[in-house]
């Protein structure tokens, strides 16, 4: 990646004295993991770097843009290449992800310089606009550049150990009476809405370890949707689902040898507790044909019952009919009670021609192939869009 860099907006703080902000170099690798490592996760190893950044198909080089002061590395902010369909086209976007500054050189601009540097870079490199997923910490600074809410994602839960989403918010006398209290209720719930159900028949579903790339890129090109999404080909599904954080399956529901749909689970252990993601789910349409929707929901019963012992499994919005979300027991987070227990996910977008600007965000310079990038309703995305999933 070229040393050329540029900030984006005259509002940026200056730089103090001794700190210098670069893309990365080959030579900084083991600076910036330790950096990571120190401030992020210590999840975030040498196999994760060359997951994320050195094996990415899309990317040419490593992009990510580090602070150095006296020959450290104390802050660094990624960018993470990927080739997103409009519906009309292919084009390439950034991500941000990945934004750490050691704690004691913090509120000195040192972020708000990286990030600057970044957005600056890919402006100059033709590229039309950023998408993300930004915490709290780092939403606030991104506000500051004309970035803008696409929406709050709704994510859809089936809780089969409550006390994994209660956590430690749920305290005091008898606090693990009602714990033990809740998980036999949620048994009973599921035990009930499976009596309910019927498994759909004529479909076949194959599990498979891992994911296999040719099969899922051909249910993914059956109904590819006319909205902004990541490309599903194999290239995408060899390297995105290379991620040594998650464990992956998939299961594909096929009728007479035919795949018509396919769950991608990712599984892992957070905060003690084993959670499973329908990271991704193919085709991308929750109002597919009547074959395809028995297909999902076969694949689908069979995730639960190989995934019977998580504490949580979470599927995400759009991509499910609604009807077989409650089929199975799933509930909105952002309906009271998951609401009070779970924190939305921001997804947002920079239009880097309006960087630094107070624009309408509905004017037309924001339409990419006459959709609205601020609108929901013009993505169609899983789990798979996130870095982190």
């Amino acid at each position: 990646m070229s040393e050329r860099a540029r900030v984006t907006s005259g509002d940026s703080e200056p730089l103090p004295d001794g700190y210098t902000v670069r893309p990365y170099r080959r030579q900084d690798r083991e600076g910036l993991l330790s950096l990571y490592q120190d401030v992020l996760s210590e999840r975030l190893t040498d196999r994760w770097f060359e997951w994320k950044y050195e094996a990415n198909p899309y990317a040419d080089d490593v992009h990510v843009f580090v602070a150095e002061f006296d020959g450290r590395i104390v802050g660094a902010a990624g960018f993470w290449h990927l080739d997103l369909s409009t519906g009309d086209r292919t084009m390439r976007v950034i991500q941000s992800c990945d934004g750490a500054v050691r704690s004691d050189h913090r509120r000195r601009g040192i972020y708000t310089n990286l990030f600057e540097a970044g957005l600056g870079y890919y402006a100059d490199a033709g590229i039309e606009f950023v998408f993300d997923f930004p915490n709290e910490l780092t939403k606030a600074t991104f506000e500051k550049h004309g970035w803008r809410l696409v929406e709050e994602r709704e994510a859809h839960y089936r809780l089969q150990r409550p006390a994994a989403v209660v956590g430690d918010r749920l305290d005091g006398p008898g606090a693990g009476v009602v714990r033990k209290g809740a998980e036999l209720v949620a048994r009973g719930y599921h035990a009930a809405k499976s009596r309910r159900r019927s498994a759909p028949t004529g479909i076949d579903v194959e599990r498979t370890d891992g994911v296999p790339p040719a099969t899922l890129a051909s249910v993914y090109r059956r109904d590819v949707p006319d909205r902004f999404h990541l490309v599903r080909d194999e290239t995408f599904y060899r390297w995105r689902f290379d991620n040594p954080h998650w464990d992956y399956t998939t299961y594909v529901g096929r009728y007479e040898g035919t795949p018509l749909a396919a769950i991608v689970t990712g599984t892992r252990t957070i905060d003690g507790a084993n959670v499973t993601r329908l990271t991704d789910v193919v085709p991308l349409s929750s109002d597919s044909s009547a074959g395809r929707k028995r297909a999902l929901a076969a694949a689908l019963e069979s995730v639960l019952e190989a995934n019977a012992d998580a504490a949580l499994v979470v599927a995400p919005s759009g991509v499910l009919p609604s009807s077989l979300r409650s089929r199975y027991g799933f509930h909105s987070n952002q309906r009271f009670p998951l609401s009070r227990f779970t924190t939305p996910t921001a997804h947002g977008v920079y239009l880097l021609s309006a960087i630094g600007s107070e624009g309408d965000a509905d004017g037309e310079e924001w339409r990419v192939d006459g959709k609205r990038l601020t609108d929901p309703d013009s993505w169609r995305i899983t789990f798979a869009e996130y870095d982190t999933g």
